[in-house]
């Protein structure tokens, strides 16, 4: 069980955004893909996830190709993602925010809901269940009744990441999860994406901050405009003298 990202090019116009890009994420592993800005880490998600189409290459997931297939199918496969800029009504409150990441493994319909079947109403109340125990663990069960526009940065990120794991996936993309965030809410995030991994979940982190990758992922794909520059493990990309000399000047904190 795998995301095989084989040779991946996407291009906008004459402009390559990614370049022949290979990697791997696998389960019960964190990787992580770092590079200065324009270096196409998002764009390198929005093709695993279905946004952009690929130029070139191929992405699989458990051996299956995701060629031509909608991102709503490929939530079917397994993959949550969150964005670099998160997407919520401000007006919406935490625990719906979050329940909404259940529904697309619900049974009941809502005909059933809006019948009061015994069954429905026993599910609603499963879902809602869980939906607390991740708040709980992300530290934002006293906020559930919050208006998203009264939160900050920090925690609306923390909520993107509670609906991305509610709907149990296999394969979780974060985008810059820890932008905006305090120090203490970066440890509630490192906390809880350790804990999914150990649970067997695959990790591909998308994040400036190098500090936070070296915690917590055991792979680096480093991008420099595109393309492949280095790969590794984290304490060895640290020490390349290429990944000091592209990172002077960038807003990564590797301290």
């Amino acid at each position: 069980m795998t995301i095989s990202i084989q040779d991946v090019s996407v291009r906008f116009g004459g402009v390559t955004a990614v370049n022949k890009v290979s990697l791997e994420v696998l389960p019960g592993r964190v990787t992580a893909v770092v590079g200065p800005n324009g270096s196409g880490k998002s764009t390198l998600f929005n093709s695993i996830s279905g946004l952009v189409r690929l130029a070139e290459g191929s992405i699989l997931v458990d051996g299956r190709t995701t060629a031509g297939m909608a991102p709503s199918d490929r939530v079917s496969l397994g993959i949550a993602r969150t964005f670099q800029t998160p997407r919520f009504d401000p007006k919406e409150n935490v625990e719906h925010a979050v329940l909404c990441g259940f529904y697309p493994r619900a049974r009941s319909g809502l005909l059933a809901t809006m019948l009061h079947l015994p069954w429905a109403a026993r599910e609603e109340q499963e879902l809602r269940e869980g939906c607390r125990r991740i708040l709980r663990d992300l530290n934002l069960f006293d906020l559930r009744d919050v208006p998203l526009g009264e939160l900050s940065m920090g925690q609306v990120r923390l909520v993107e990441v509670a609906r991305a794991i509610a709907n149990e996936p296999r394969y979780l993309l974060l985008d810059e999860p820890a932008a905006g965030l305090s120090r203490y809410e970066q440890q509630v995030l490192a906390d809880e994406i350790r804990r999914l991994a150990r649970a067997g979940l695959g990790v591909l982190l998308v994040e400036h901050n190098f500090a936070l990758v070296r915690e917590l992922s055991e792979h680096v794909l480093v991008l420099d405009r595109g393309k492949p520059m280095l790969e590794g493990a984290p304490r060895d990309i640290e020490a390349n003298q290429q990944f000091v000399s592209l990172y002077l000047g960038s807003t990564a904190k590797t301290h």
